[in-house]
């Protein structure tokens, strides 16, 4: 049996902001770095074979005092990429409020549904998730541990995946900066352990992550 590790970047000055990020190629902040060094520190006895991350700057800058302290790479995908939020980038929830209100209604009440502005839909999201879990196992197999650091939109859409849950529901579903959803693998049946664990960086993290964080 492996055990996939499906973990969330470190915090932004666009996630403090409360602004889409999106396909920005923001660093982490201070307090990201902190937060990556914690789950560092959580992460360091459990036995991981490989990482995988997405390869935007965020994404891949938790991933690497991780890899050092493991003494193993990390692979950046292009697939675990964050979801693409189009016009919406940069912006916060009253400037695309007032622009797009019909489209930011649809995004908080069915995400599912919700067409963006020059951007991708969840559906095209799942679709880049699928490609990505199909990828690494192609390479790894289903007996590794394997550690997979992205984004809130991936992880979210990777667990609706995971619990067969309509994309609809995608909100009910909580991803702090640095959690960790842990699935384990029995040979490509995909079980759910643990949601959402953050306890571990339980003093820099807010309360309410939404995914664009």
């Amino acid at each position: 049996m492996g055990k996939i590790y499906l973990i969330r970047h470190g915090e932004t000055d666009s996630n403090k902001g409360h602004r889409f990020q999106g396909r920005m190629n923001m660093p982490l902040n201070a307090r990201g770095m902190q937060q990556a060094e914690m789950l560092t520190n959580f992460l360091r006895d459990k036995k991981i074979d490989k990482i995988y991350c997405s390869s935007m700057l965020r994404a891949c800058m938790t991933a690497a005092p991780l890899a050092l302290a493991k003494n193993m790479s990390y692979t950046p995908l292009d697939l675990l990429q964050e979801v693409s939020f189009g016009d919406w980038e940069g912006m916060g929830y009253g400037e695309i409020t007032e622009r797009w209100p019909k489209e930011m209604e649809a995004f908080l009440t069915r995400p599912g549904e919700w067409i963006p502005p020059h951007g991708e839909s969840f559906h095209d999201v799942e679709r880049r998730c699928q490609q990505a879990f199909d990828y690494i196992f192609a390479r790894e197999g289903h007996e590794k541990n394997i550690a997979i650091i992205s984004h809130g939109g991936i992880v979210r859409v990777q667990l609706c995946m995971i619990l067969g849950m309509p994309l609809n529901n995608l909100w009910k579903i909580s991803v702090h900066n640095v959690s960790v959803s842990t699935v384990n693998d029995w040979q490509g049946n995909m079980v759910a352990e643990v949601i959402n664990d953050a306890h571990f960086a339980k003093q820099t993290n807010g309360s309410i992550n939404w995914m664009h964080k």
